[in-house]
């Protein structure tokens, strides 16, 4: 029986490398594309070094991907990944980045492609169980923008051309080797310094990035499941502040956390996004309208479908938050 190959963007990045590792597991051999030749996932390295995961340094937007002659699944991952920027410089990563991607999967006619996105799509309009079927009305950011158009490309590109696809939207993602967010809040809320907006009183939508891949997986094996949309999170409608709580309690601290009212954080990002507009700075702000209004009206998804098509998250939130924690410790005991 011959290998199982599976291509990977963004191979040794957060989520990339919890994917590349877990599909290693389950047999599969892993092409994995991405840009620095290291991850801060040791297991992953310890793959690429074993062989199990074929390393393709390069750039997914301009990679020659004629040096690749066969793959059964396409995970795209990569992608330019922030509250910050302009439509320009998240579509020129995004949206060119899958349409190259695509152009390869016309040749090599994987089993499936499947796209990563995000429930940013939805926009931050006020959701309990929203569903996929639901408007897409994303924030006015690049990321969400381009996340959608990207979403749009992959579907026709997919259909037009007989190629079965999956569309992904997982909630905020937090685990091990989360350098992204998980290991700035982890560490703020250890160290009693952790802002809430809105008493942190609004419904969340995380999802601990071992369910996440294993979720993505089960889709993409499960050949019922393809060609439509699916939300993945942990399902538990919890609120920030339940989730900010327990991350506390396994810290062994109090939960202390600076409360900001929703308004008064609205009116922040909203002065801080001008005043780096007018002053053409790059770099981004700490305070974003992306995070704001996000954290300030319920934004949870229902997972309903997912669960239909087979797969139910297995790790809770506080098994999740505990190997986080654990995770952020152990960097902590290195140094």
């Amino acid at each position: 029986m011959e290998d199982k190959i599976a291509l990977v963007t963004g191979a040794n990045g957060f989520i990339g490398s919890h994917l590349s590792c877990r599909l290693v597991e389950k047999g599969f051999k892993v092409i994995g594309i991405y840009r620095k030749n290291h991850s801060n996932n040791p297991l992953f390295n310890r793959y690429v070094e074993e062989g199990k995961i074929e390393p393709k340094l390069g750039d997914f937007t301009t990679f020659d991907f004629s040096t690749i002659k066969h793959v059964d699944y396409i995970f795209n991952i990569a992608g330019k990944v922030s509250a910050w920027g302009s439509i320009e410089s998240f579509m020129k990563v995004n949206y060119v980045g899958a349409q190259n991607l695509l152009e390869f999967a016309k040749r090599v006619k994987p089993k499936c492609f499947c796209q990563f996105s995000s429930v940013a799509v939805y926009g931050f309009g006020g959701y309990v169980d929203l569903k996929e079927d639901a408007p897409k009305k994303p924030f006015k950011n690049g990321y969400s923008i381009s996340k959608l158009e990207t979403e749009k490309l992959v579907e026709t590109t997919c259909r037009e051309n007989g190629i079965d696809y999956l569309i992904v939207r997982p909630g905020n993602v937090y685990g091990e080797y989360d350098y992204t967010s998980s290991h700035e809040i982890y560490t703020r809320i250890k160290r009693q310094k952790m802002l809430i907006s809105a008493g942190g009183k609004f419904k969340s939508c995380f999802v601990y990035v071992g369910n996440l891949v294993d979720g993505t997986i089960h889709l993409a094996l499960n050949q019922k499941a393809h060609n439509t949309d699916y939300n993945i999170t942990d399902g538990h409608n919890e609120t920030l502040k339940e989730m900010f709580t327990c991350i506390a309690k396994h810290f062994n601290v109090k939960p202390k956390f600076t409360n900001v009212p929703g308004p008064l954080a609205k009116l922040v990002a909203f002065d801080v996004e001008l005043w780096y507009k007018l002053f053409r700075i790059k770099k981004a702000p700490l305070i974003t309208k992306f995070s704001v209004w996000q954290n300030c009206a319920d934004y949870s998804f229902s997972i309903e479908k997912l669960k239909n098509a087979g797969y139910t998250p297995t790790v809770d939130m506080d098994e999740g938050v505990k190997r986080t924690v654990d995770w952020i410790n152990s960097l902590e005991n290195e140094n």
